[in-house]
């Protein structure tokens, strides 16, 4: 079963996607929660104030989320605060019901409390979603928007489509908390109104393949893991197969820039080219995007690189991956030698 998912690093291949006993984070103990596959999104909710756990010592990952308790994770989380109590109210839930109501958002237990109760389901919580980015979609369109947009994937590996997302299915809080996750990943952190009229279908971004799934996994693996670390550059896709990291300041010039390399056909990283190998920055971001897939970096192809950058030629150092099936081929120039 497919879950709402992030990635992890080291990679070598196309990644797919609340603690147990001696697991601790922020002073809090959790029996269930050791190797469970959301343990450190959970450890980010719990420490973000926008999940607990329950006073048995339990956190239940895998239980499913009411719409009350969906709705006011999603607003803690995306606006990072909670809501004041401005007024006295009859239930714990009725301050997420009535900013959600007069943001014009779909609750359905507004008018009718029992619902509050009942698991929210896929398509709900789609929704609900699309509601938060300032559009108006229900049903199939909705779950179209966030698959669309990337905030989610299918319940089933590889198939993000309408019926793959499966959204007559419930969610679990271990689920919720890495689909808010994935939204703040994303630079969404305001709840916006929702429009009162339909949107337009022309708003709506398209369904993505296998391969654009893996081109974005890759961009924010990247941007997260070697991009933050360095300043005055910027980094971006080229919507073909390469990421590209440069300190130039129009898209089409990759001049001092660090181009990452994958392969449609098999979607996997095939190869790293340098603008200017004697570049320390460059060779620093080369050798952190080796680690990252997994692949040594020692003097002796340090020294491959000395004298690629000397002769100005091409070299095929094959360094194969851990797993001993992919060859990396590098290439030392810019486009102007080339």
């Amino acid at each position: 079963m497919l879950k709402f998912r992030t990635l992890c690093v080291p990679i070598l291949l196309a990644v797919s996607l609340f603690v147990g006993a001696g697991s601790a984070f922020a002073g809090v103990t959790f029996r269930d929660m050791e190797n469970h596959w959301a343990k450190t999104t959970i450890e980010w909710g719990v420490d973000k104030g926008i999940v607990n756990g329950y006073a048995n010592g339990m956190f239940m990952p895998n239980q499913n989320v009411t719409e009350a308790e969906f709705i006011r994770m999603l607003v803690v989380g995306i606006t990072g605060k909670d809501l004041q109590e401005n007024y006295l109210t009859e239930l714990w839930s009725d301050k997420y019901y009535n900013f959600l109501h007069f943001k014009n958002y779909p609750v359905h237990g507004f008018a009718d409390k029992s619902k509050r109760s009942q698991y929210i389901t896929r398509a709900h919580v789609a929704e609900l979603i699309s509601s938060a980015d300032g559009v108006n979609y229900d049903g199939n369109q909705a779950i179209q928007y966030v698959l669309g947009k990337k905030y989610a994937q299918g319940r089933i590996k590889g198939e993000n489509t309408i019926e793959g997302y499966v959204g007559s299915g419930t969610i679990t809080r271990a689920e919720v908390l890495q689909l808010i996750k994935n939204l703040t990943d994303r630079g969404m952190s305001n709840l916006y109104d929702r429009p009162t009229a339909l949107s337009a279908d022309a708003m709506l971004p398209k369904l993505p393949t296998p391969w654009d799934i893996y081109r974005d996994e890759m961009y924010l693996v990247i941007r997260q893991k070697v991009f933050s670390k360095y300043s005055g550059y910027r980094i971006y896709d080229d919507g073909l197969n390469k990421i590209i990291m440069t300190s130039t300041k129009q898209t089409s010039e990759t001049d001092y820039a660090v181009s990452v390399q994958f392969e449609p056909q098999i979607m996997q990283f095939s190869g790293i080219a340098l603008s200017n190998a004697a570049d320390k920055t460059q060779r620093s971001m080369l050798t952190e995007l080796l680690h990252l897939y997994g692949f040594p970096v020692d003097s002796s192809f340090l020294a491959k690189v000395d004298s690629a950058e000397k002769s100005k030629k091409v070299i095929d150092p094959l360094v194969a991956s851990p797993a001993g099936h992919v060859q990396i081929y590098y290439k030392w120039w810019d486009e102007s030698r080339a």
